[in-house]
């Protein structure tokens, strides 16, 4: 036929423009009241001259690797928009970059039933590459012919058009393109790789960093402190607040020097943002001070503490071991209840001991409990193929359940390591509905109310009693993340320069003060109540 070349060259750049657009078509589809027309009918526009524009590149193969680059992102998106309804912003790009291999080998596990599509849409981009590959080479005049008049279209889907739209200046006129586009799938990977690159960078800036701190009492006996950061627990299916109906942590509940706090709050809503803010001074509206200071870590080893951490959780990534670059010892582990093993080898080892760690815990798939702790049915680790509306609740109550079993033998360990005392909290909570759970994209007081426990040992009380007296008087005040880099400073008896003092946040002081709480959501630090 006298125009098959170029029919195949229209077929295989609709069949791409599809494809990048397809996530915002699915989010028109499932969120109608959040994607109108207009925006719709604007993306495809976009992704049309995407298309068009990766077509015009003369050698087919680099076109198919940029193309592919495209493709992995609308990947990435479709599993949000129809997992969560949303599409990805810094934070899950974030999480998705940094994610260990175990984290992800549970979320895909337990979701190929809910990723079916994904497997028809990459044989589809296979096969429409392949073919392009193969196909005859198209007039050099028709693709620039053809590249044209898509981007002039596609520059109807940048532009502002929107009758509300300020365009008082360049600034402006920028910000809405921004918006139209590089915030936007299949777009957003480049706006968002930026980011990432330039955040990423910044974790290697406090190499010289000191706190110059000293510590106010010095002690002859033993002194071992732990720092514990759980997952996904939220505070509402947490027994200790003596609200919920299933003892989910019994044990933890029968430890004498056990302090429960009620009105905690976590200052992000995803592992990659809160578990910085734990560990440093970094604050919702400072979050800066997370790249820009050293960790607790640094405090503990100014102040001759053998310094360890134990790589589970966020801690055994490569782009989070900024957060403790000035550590003594790290320690490998596979499981949670290698954790705690090591915990008990290692504190046996110093005189002096600082260790800090994060859980697997309550991770989605909530898999994470041996079969004997499934106290709840039907559960996903003996429940398998039984389809229950309380399948998810039950298996993360379990999941609860065996952290507190794990925690309380800590306790028991810690209680033969002198002087003594462990903070756990958890970094994020949980959404949960029958037939999914999620963090960090609704950011409702589900994922921000986390438990927060202090224990401390018979002979810590004994020596720090006014610190052990304010912790119990501040149970139920309303805190954040904002107060654990300061609580543990202060109940080590460890004291900052004036420039990076804090007391009144000090939940061990009696100076502590509440302040207004806030939770950084999407890059903005939004207060909460």
């Amino acid at each position: 036929m006298k125009y098959q070349k170029e029919t195949g060259y229209l077929v295989v750049w609709a069949l791409l423009t599809c494809l990048f657009f397809s996530p915002v078509c699915v989010k028109f589809i499932v969120e109608r009241y959040d994607e109108t027309w207009l925006s719709t009918l604007r993306a495809l526009l976009v992704c049309g001259g995407l298309s068009a524009c990766i077509l015009l590149v003369k050698n087919k193969i680099a076109g198919v690797v940029i193309a592919s680059l495209f493709m992995v992102m609308t990947l990435a998106e479709l599993v949000m928009v129809n997992t969560f309804h949303i599409f990805m912003d810094i934070d899950h790009y974030l999480a998705l970059v940094t994610t260990t291999a175990e984290e992800s080998r549970t979320f895909a596990g337990s979701n190929l039933q809910a990723l079916w599509y994904i497997v028809p849409v990459v044989v589809l981009f296979a096969g429409v590459c392949v073919w392009y590959v193969k196909m005859p080479a198209v007039p050099r005049g028709f693709r620039w012919k053809t590249c044209g008049v898509c981007l002039l279209v596609a520059l109807v889907g940048v532009m502002p058009v929107e009758k509300t739209a300020q365009i008082d200046n360049f600034y402006s006129f920028k910000a809405e393109v921004f918006k139209n586009t590089l915030h936007r799938p299949p777009f957003n990977i480049l706006h968002l790789t930026k980011i990432a690159v330039r955040k990423i960078h910044r974790m290697n800036q406090t190499n010289d960093f000191a706190f110059h701190s000293t510590r106010t009492r010095n002690f002859a006996q033993k002194e071992t402190y732990v720092l514990a950061i759980g997952e996904s627990v939220r505070y509402a299916n947490c027994s200790l607040n003596g609200i919920y109906p299933r003892e989910t942590m019994p044990l933890a509940g029968k430890q004498n020097n056990l302090v429960f706090f009620h009105n905690y709050y976590t200052d992000g809503c995803t592992t990659s943002i809160s578990v910085p803010m734990i560990v440093t001074r970094a604050t919702a509206e400072e979050n800066d001070l997370s790249y820009t200071e050293k960790s607790i870590v640094q405090v503990f080893k100014e102040n001759g503490f053998t310094t360890v951490v134990i790589k589970r959780g966020l801690f055994n990534q490569i782009s989070s071991a900024y957060l403790y670059q000035s550590v003594d010892y790290t320690v490998d582990v596979n499981s949670d209840a290698e954790v705690m093993s090591a915990i008990d080898s290692v504190s046996a080892l110093y005189d002096k001991t600082f260790i800090m760690f994060q859980l697997l815990g309550s991770h989605f798939y909530y898999g994470n409990f041996p079969k004997e702790f499934g106290k709840w049915h039907p559960n996903n680790q003996s429940d398998k193929d039984v389809k229950s509306d309380s399948l998810l609740i039950n298996s993360y109550d379990n999941t609860i359940l065996y952290t507190d079993y794990l925690l309380n033998n800590l306790m028991d360990t810690l209680k033969n390591r002198g002087m003594a005392a462990l903070w756990y909290v958890s970094d994020h909570g949980q959404t949960i509905t029958a037939t999914t759970g999620w963090h960090g994209t609704l950011c409702n007081k589900d994922e921000y109310h986390v438990p927060l426990f202090v224990w401390y040992s018979d002979e810590y009380e004994q020596e720090n009693k006014e610190k052990t007296a304010a912790l119990r008087q501040h149970v139920r005040e309303p805190m954040n993340a904002d107060c654990i880099f300061y609580t543990i400073c202060g109940m080590a008896n460890i004291q900052l320069p004036p420039q990076y003092r804090h007391e009144d946040w000090d939940i061990s002081s009696a100076a502590f003060t509440p302040h207004p709480r806030k939770v950084l959501i999407n890059g903005e630090a939004r207060e909460v109540d």
